[in-house]
């Protein structure tokens, strides 16, 4: 096989791998399908980019041999749970921000339910992730997306993020006990979220996903203390007591999404210790007086929102 691009008949099984991929019922475990031996040898001596496509159909160039990349191919979508959620929980008319959006699959997923009425701002300084993205946006017509080549942080200025090889998701703008051997990706420009987000959610009902690896004691607490946030998706890998703190103190209902094959359940987390358990988390502004339930799904939480 040609040491740059996959063999015809490689070629082809990953196209039929993601054909079946994409059909199956599942809500999570997309590592265990997209990174094996068997998986790992299809992909061996893929080109830089391969042409993707998202769930809407829409084509995204992506990075066969990065994370997100392969998953991307593979399935249309970086987190399927994720984005189940996201797309449940958001309503017509709504702005919704993806910050950290790497290939930004949620938030182009929410686009297509918050409609032209709606907004979704796509927040991605990395060039690599974000040229890609920037054309799929062309390419698919989404004309209530804006893409921020930007950080959020809680100052203006220029930050170095730095990362992993084969794991752009995992790139940060801050240290942390897994950041040993993370080499500088590029500078990027960073804008204090109060004064560049406000403008943007002022007076509208929005949801938000944010996945920073590890920076998101700098950003949650304004966005959790906003009276017209409806719901927050995040990743909880780093600086759990901090997070778990801010929710608490927003009044938000707190659930862990389940890591379950075959169903987008959520648990009601109610201390730090249980919040550990998940990787991602889901902090949901419920109506005055209503219960939140032990277990529950995204279409029962709506039906409880404020």
């Amino acid at each position: 096989m040609a040491a740059d691009a996959l063999s015809s008949g490689e070629n082809m099984v990953a196209e039929v791998l993601a054909a079946i991929y994409r059909r199956l019922p599942i809500a999570s475990g997309l590592t265990r399908f997209a990174f094996n031996p068997v998986v790992d040898r299809i992909f061996q001596g893929a080109p830089p980019t391969l042409l993707a496509r998202l769930r809407d159909g829409t084509p995204i160039q992506v990075d066969p041999q990065d994370y997100h990349g392969r998953i991307l191919y593979l399935f249309g979508s970086n987190d399927i749970k994720v984005a189940f959620n996201c797309v449940t929980l958001s309503n017509l008319g709504d702005v919704f921000l993806d910050i950290g959006a790497n290939y930004s699959t949620i938030g182009l997923a929410v686009a297509r339910v918050v409609g032209t009425e709606g907004a979704v701002h796509l927040f991605e300084p990395q060039n690599r992730i974000a040229d890609p993205v920037a054309e799929a946006i062309r390419t698919g017509g989404y004309r209530n997306v804006r893409l921020h080549r930007v950080g959020l942080l809680d100052v203006d200025g220029s930050f170095t993020i730095s990362g992993p090889a084969g794991h752009s998701g995992r790139a940060t703008f801050v240290s942390h006990e897994d950041t040993e051997g993370f080499v500088v990706i590029q500078e990027c420009p960073v804008r204090a979220i109060d004064s560049y987000v406000g403008p943007l959610v002022a007076g509208r009902r929005f949801g938000v996903k944010i996945d920073i690896e590890g920076a998101e004691p700098k950003v949650m607490p304004w966005l959790l203390a906003q009276p017209n946030l409806s719901f927050m998706v995040f990743e909880a890998a780093h600086h759990q007591d901090a997070l778990y703190g801010a929710v608490r103190q927003s009044g938000l209902a707190l659930y862990g999404l389940d890591r379950s094959l075959f169903r987008f359940g959520l648990t009601r987390v109610d201390d730090p210790g249980t919040m550990r358990l998940y990787h991602d988390l889901l902090a949901v502004r419920l109506a005055p007086g209503a219960a939140a339930p032990a277990k529950a799904e995204a279409k029962i939480l709506r039906s409880l929102m404020a």
